[in-house]
């Protein structure tokens, strides 16, 4: 890969940060700067436009059907207030598709990338528009991410298990753009892309929590990226992050805007693609997304136990207040305060992707996985106990109780 225009680029903004600041330990970062602050005023300037756009043309989520409008939500599982416009996702992921094109040469590394995001980005936006069903959605996804799988972007090692992930490759190309396909290394990463973009999509539920996980994950990915020399990585995860911080702006409770599927599809696969880049290990990918991750599998697992689906069509089509930020509403915490909480959370497991290295890594990761499951597992008691408490009282039988 050339990223040899991207690097004058960066090393000409440097220049012009002040003497002082270029000789501390983290002037490497510092040169950043512009990149952040691109993406901050575009997704400022961009998302009011893309809120106007989406009230115009009714494309919005309401949490309850009423005369004249569609149905987005399961009215149990939104948690957003009010008619609210969608398509705030396409001012972080267009801008990130477009630095793809501009900063970096297209190549057999980028070309797989672009295509795969541009599908994405438009299955999703169509998603926001015409609220498409499941099976279609899972479609486009299984498609960007095959895309992926077929690309010379190949993972290194699966944790703790220390296999050979490309005992059988094939390398072959398409007009050109160099394929490589690595068995069983593409299939695991093909699987792993299909999670982490729903397990971060599952995170959209109430206000401000997407946005701000993804800002506290994108920037972490940004410091590994910086620790390991990855430019790709460093620039578009630093550039998204900039504009997630602006986002945040119309996203906290109360929200004017949501991401809607045109970021929240869109997130887990650039999170994805970016944290293998970076370092090509999956356990940095595991720790930065532990929470969600957790949640998707509490879920699945509690989905396939209480409802027993013939199918994964079947499973598919259920919905419900299943998920971590529901259980922590049931414990009469406010909107913002479940911002703040899985933020934390979200930055405190995520940090130790980029404190440990090596052998320890590994006995890092099954800690942040103990924790992670602790904190999953124990709000989800504490908020059936809540529950089970205030059904107690409001039952017909208490009224008449002395």
């Amino acid at each position: 890969m050339d990223f040899s225009s991207t690097t004058e680029l960066l090393m000409g903004l440097f220049n012009r940060i002040p003497g002082f600041i270029q000789n501390t330990a983290y002037a490497k970062y510092i040169e950043y700067w512009p990149i952040f602050l691109i993406g901050f005023v575009i997704a400022l300037l961009l998302t009011p436009i893309l809120g106007y756009i989406a009230l115009k043309f009714n494309i919005t989520y309401v949490p309850k059907k009423g005369r004249g409008d569609r149905e987005f939500d399961n009215p149990l599982k939104a948690l957003h207030e009010g008619i609210t416009p969608s398509l705030g996702g396409l001012a972080i992921t267009l801008p990130a598709f477009i630095a793809i094109l501009v900063f970096f040469k297209i190549d057999s590394f980028t070309l797989p990338i672009l295509v795969s995001l541009f599908i994405l980005i438009v299955g999703a936006t169509l998603d926001d528009i015409f609220n498409l069903p499941a099976k279609v959605q899972l479609l486009y996804q299984i498609l960007a991410a095959g895309i992926i799988a077929f690309s010379i972007l190949n993972i290194t090692s699966i944790p703790f298990f220390n296999l050979d992930l490309s005992a059988i490759t094939y390398n072959f190309s398409i007009f050109g753009i160099e394929q490589s396909l690595a068995l069983p290394g593409d299939i695991f990463l093909f699987f792993w892309i299909l999670v982490c973009i729903n397990a971060v999509k599952w995170t959209a539920g109430s206000p401000g929590i997407i946005e701000a996980n993804s800002f506290v994950i994108f920037s972490l990915i940004f410091v590994i990226a910086m620790r390991d020399m990855s430019v790709f990585s460093s620039t578009i995860s630093i550039l998204i992050a900039g504009g997630l911080l602006a986002f945040l702006i119309f996203a906290f409770p109360p929200q004017k805007i949501m991401t809607g599927s045109a970021g929240k599809s869109v997130y887990g696969f650039l999170i994805c693609i970016l944290a293998i880049v970076a370092d090509a290990k999956i356990s940095t990918t595991v720790m930065l997304l532990m929470l969600p991750l957790i949640d998707f599998i509490y879920v699945i697992i509690k989905r396939l136990l209480v409802y027993k689906p013939k199918s994964l069509g079947d499973l598919m089509k259920l919905s419900g207040p299943d998920h971590l930020h529901h259980q922590l509403m049931n414990l009469n915490l406010s909107r913002a305060q479940l911002v703040l909480i899985e933020m934390s959370a979200t930055l405190l497991l995520g940090s130790f992707a980029i404190l440990t290295t090596g052998a320890i890594r590994y006995f890092t990761l099954v800690i942040s996985l103990a924790l992670g499951i602790a904190f999953i597992v124990y709000i989800n008691i504490r908020a059936s106990k809540k529950k089970k408490e205030q059904e107690k009282k409001e039952s017909p039988e208490s009224r008449y109780s002395y």
